[in-house]
């Protein structure tokens, strides 16, 4: 077994989905069952209220976002984490005029 897993995002496949787009940074060997996306969602973007099977990590690298969680309105910025338990209404939306940069930590999948 390697000592460690280095990847360079920029190397990385990438996907895209209106004005937003994401590296999938998965690695199953080191962690099994956990997945991370490194997503930036440009001004203007949104993702509509859905609910998830399982429970969802963000923590805001850049920008602002807003998350509406379970009817609530939550503005987040840099270096600020929340946490989405399974099965709570989530939706996002970029604010502001800059790109919205976080990574999404999902498990159980």
């Amino acid at each position: 077994m390697p000592r460690y897993t280095y990847r360079r995002l920029s190397k990385l496949p990438l996907s895209e989905e209106g004005l937003r787009r994401y590296v999938e940074l998965t690695m199953p060997d080191a962690l099994p069952g956990v997945s991370v996306r490194h997503t930036v969602m440009r001004p203007g973007a949104d993702i509509p209220v859905t609910t998830e099977d399982v429970g969802q990590l963000f923590l805001t690298v850049s920008g602002r976002g807003v998350m509406l969680l379970d009817g609530d309105r939550i503005e987040v910025s840099a270096n600020e984490v929340v946490f989405v338990p399974a099965r709570c209404p989530c939706g996002l939306q970029t604010l502001g005029g800059t790109d919205w940069v976080y990574l999404l930590v999902q498990s159980g999948e």
